[in-house]
């Protein structure tokens, strides 16, 4: 049996190459009105029954009346200063087309995404049909995901058929690899913790490696692998189970992840804990990675101390002075604990509304415990410090009031703000925080002693329809109390 013939290019079959002279002019004069943003006269150009036939996303517009109203007033409400660019045009008889790109900036609410007055680019392709000097027919490719991407919103999810590109061929990697870099953050750490592997953290870590924490700063991998084998040490049966990684970058460059980890471990060996006690723990911590080249240069970890110390029966406070009579902790220790959150290596920032979002009411929060109740939605959850749990956003406001009262915070400053939209999971962000402040007030930090405190934080939110559903805070309290007490 014969395959039947398909018809090609119905549309163009009775085309008057005639014409294409008078095409030309019609639509270059209609490009620079548009360009001039007119709206209302529009009508020079279109014929008032003309079709606007759009891709999904952009929709369709019967007659002049509907394409000034639902495309262009829209368009122009949500991108200011917007200027078209045909990059390509080709003219035959009635028929034209082109593709090009406008350039704009993002002014007002597009596809829900509230202004961020970032300039963007809006690539498209046209076809265009005249009939009788006017133009009866529209069709049109514009490309809203790429403008929502540039926006920080991933519609595809991680999904988009790019990850089958040649990675050579990518002119903008954020996002696209996230599933990779998760399996690369998780694969190192089972192999080297869980699998003994310690001397391959040489493998993954360069040379000169930083390595911060409020506890200690080092400066090659050689003292990775040191304190490696103090933890393995004190608890030589620890599982690292990944709980998220919250990444920006491409895997085959540089990228910024934030890996939280829910640790287990039997305490039988003697350390900075002291003697054995054969206490089983649980506890979480944060690890913030700075990978180029397939080798971390720079790491930021806070692990939750006072959940470890909570679970060995002893208490945080007479932890850090029996430290110091020791001499364990010394008044220098306070130095290495306000230089933890610097950074050596940058990196872009992956930016996006969440991320944004979430930074500003971090930083409402530290100014007015007040404003919690914009940040979470009424049934969110809040994994804070010593192995805590809060539910609801009455209790995350008293938690976090009881805290902070205790200080005169003079300033808030973010380290990192990134977001990851990942397939078949909520939207999540990361921010890695300080605030520099006073202990100026009576309260679970003890009478006031008004010396200068810096509180290093690292943040995970997960967000629900109306804000964070689940958030975990992380700092390390022993740095505090050495502050405190020293």
């Amino acid at each position: 049996m014969e395959k039947d013939i398909i018809k090609q290019a119905n549309n163009t079959l009775n085309n008057d190459l005639s014409k294409t002279s008078k095409t030309k002019e019609i639509i270059e004069k209609m490009v620079e009105a548009l360009n001039n943003h007119r709206i209302d006269d529009i009508g020079e150009f279109f014929d008032n029954n003309f079709n606007w036939f759009g891709n999904f996303g952009c929709g369709t517009k019967k007659g002049l009346k509907e394409f000034q109203k639902n495309w262009q007033i829209p368009f122009q409400k949500a991108f200011s200063e917007k200027v078209c660019i045909d990059e390509a045009r080709i003219f035959e008889g009635e028929w034209g087309a082109a593709f090009g790109r406008q350039e704009a900036i993002h002014t007002g609410v597009f596809m829900g995404i509230e202004p961020t007055n970032k300039k963007v680019h809006i690539n498209y392709m046209d076809f265009w049909h005249v009939k009788k000097n006017k133009i009866i027919n529209n069709w049109v490719m514009v490309d809203f995901p790429n403008v929502m991407k540039q926006l920080g919103v991933d519609v595809f999810e991680g999904e988009g058929w790019e990850k089958y590109d040649n990675k050579k061929n990518r002119t903008e990697s954020c996002y696209l690899d996230q599933n990779e870099i998760e399996n690369f953050i998780y694969r190192i750490t089972e192999e080297i913790w869980e699998n003994k592997k310690v001397e391959n953290i040489r493998k993954y870590y360069a040379r000169d490696a930083i390595v911060r924490s409020p506890s200690r700063t080092t400066y090659d991998s050689n003292k990775v692998v040191e304190a490696t084998y103090e933890t393995l040490n004190q608890f030589p049966n620890r599982e690292l189970i990944g709980e998220d990684v919250i990444s920006c970058g491409s895997i085959d460059k540089i990228f910024l992840s934030s890996h939280r980890i829910l640790s287990t471990g039997t305490h039988i060996g003697k350390g900075i804990y002291g003697k054995p006690t054969g206490k089983k723990v649980i506890y979480r911590v944060i690890a913030d990675c700075l990978v180029k080249n397939n080798e971390v240069i720079e790491e930021w970890i806070i692990r939750d101390e006072k959940s470890i110390l909570n679970q060995l029966g002893i208490q945080i406070h007479d932890y850090v002075k029996q430290k110091i009579e020791e001499g364990v902790y010394k008044k220098n220790d306070i130095n290495l604990i306000k230089n933890c959150f610097k950074i050596k290596n940058k990196i872009s920032p992956c930016k996006s509304k969440s991320a944004d979002k979430y930074k500003n009411h971090f930083l409402k929060i530290i100014k007015d415990q007040t404003k919690v109740y914009h940040l979470y939605e009424r049934s969110a959850q809040l994994y804070w410090i010593g192995g805590e749990v809060i539910y609801t956003f009455d209790q995350i406001f008293e938690k976090w009031k009881l805290f902070l009262s205790c200080f005169n915070i003079s300033k808030c400053e973010i380290s990192n703000s990134i977001l990851l939209n990942q397939a078949n999971m909520r939207p999540r962000a990361s921010l890695r925080w300080r605030l520099i402040c006073k202990h100026s007030k009576n309260g679970i930090f003890g009478i006031p002693t008004n010396k200068d405190v810096e509180i290093f934080g690292i943040s995970h939110a997960e967000f629900g329809k109306n804000g964070i559903i689940r958030e975990f805070i992380l700092i390390d309290e022993i740095s505090i109390w050495k502050q405190i007490l020293l």
